[in-house]
């Protein structure tokens, strides 16, 4: 038994019950903030390393490629951190990760290729992490019963994730012509992501 299936409340709620509770608003607007990170990061990848870090086309396909790999190592690894330390705690490190590496990001100038590579396999894997952390946290705040179908109500948060996502991505570039911009709304999101997580990501109370 691990420790995430240990602390967690003995429910099974289905999707009417599940949001009404204030878990789950927590675990949508993380869940939301997480993927939103990782898919603007998705967006941005290739013109920031070739208009901002000044590396050729070719480097920056090959470092895709890498940030791909993280992408998929991502689910198991915060799959793994969810089981042993809960779904509140793996939320964290990751809001954490995507503050980090959102801020650092700012410094990046031509030629900081490692810190671009560092920060773009952070957000990369941050984004596998949460279709790890999103279904097992479900699963663990309101039962396995109903967990597909309420894990496809939180699952509504990545469509709006990348609707935002495409949004940041190209009205900072448009607006104030670099991608500082959104850099900032990620890591401001992030912040507040890691005090929802630690404030409402807490197994829902029998009613």
């Amino acid at each position: 038994q691990t420790k995430a299936t240990a602390g967690a409340t003995r429910v099974d709620l289905n999707q009417s019950q599940m949001v009404r509770t204030s878990t789950f608003w927590g675990l949508f607007l993380v869940y939301t903030i997480g993927c939103l990170a990782g898919l603007m990061a998705i967006g941005i990848s290739s013109p920031m390393g070739t208009e901002i870090i000044k590396i050729d086309t070719a480097t920056a396909a090959m470092l895709v490629g890498v940030f791909a790999l993280f992408n998929g190592a991502g689910r198991p690894l915060f799959g793994w951190l969810t089981d042993r330390i809960t779904p509140r705690w793996a939320a964290l490190i990751s809001m954490v990760v995507i503050l980090g590496a959102s801020v650092l990001m700012l410094s990046a100038s031509a030629g900081t290729t490692s810190l671009y590579a560092a920060c773009f396999i952070a957000l990369w894997l941050c984004l596998g992490g949460w279709l790890a952390i999103g279904p097992t946290a479900t699963t663990t705040f309101f039962g396995p019963k109903n967990s597909a179908r309420n894990y496809s109500i939180v699952f509504f948060g990545y469509g709006i994730a990348a609707i935002l996502a495409n949004i940041i991505s190209g009205q900072s570039k448009d607006l104030f012509g670099s991608y500082d911009t959104a850099f900032v709304i990620t890591a401001v999101l992030a912040a507040i992501g890691a005090v929802i997580a630690m404030t409402l990501m807490k197994p829902p109370k029998r009613s």
